[in-house]
């Protein structure tokens, strides 16, 4: 058995361990704490562009997402699509906010109030 052979079973079982980990540390959707958490960080940084509500019915930015319909998001709206659409940004009118919420558990609670927003029927298709 060659040494790559060997190291395979090593790597599954490290890529295994890292993706329990990162799974671990993501608070739960249905998390009554997350989503108030979220709630209050939407406040704060999302209201301008996408509404109290998270419709984005406002005049001033004409292209900023509906948030309560995840079927009209640009980037995909599986929980780790919203995580990446906020982290990164999306398009040309969606900044990356990485550097404003620099602790990555609270785009999370972004993500569970997000999905908040959608209908139960919603969230089980996700």
């Amino acid at each position: 058995m060659g040494f790559t052979t060997r190291l395979r079973p090593l790597t599954v079982s490290l890529l295994l361990f890292s993706a329990t980990a990162i799974q671990a540390e993501i608070p739960s959707p249905d998390s009554d704490e997350s989503i108030a958490k979220g709630s209050e960080l939407y406040m704060h940084f999302c209201t301008e562009c996408h509404g109290k509500d998270g419709r984005a019915l406002m005049d001033v930015i004409s292209d900023a997402t509906d948030l309560t319909d995840p079927d009209v998001y640009y980037n995909g709206s599986t929980r780790e699509d919203i995580y990446r659409s906020i982290s990164d940004g999306a398009g040309v009118g969606m900044p990356p906010w990485k550097t404003q919420l620099s602790d990555e558990q609270d785009i999370w609670h972004l993500v569970n109030f997000i999905r908040s927003l959608w209908t139960e029927e919603q969230r089980s298709a996700q």
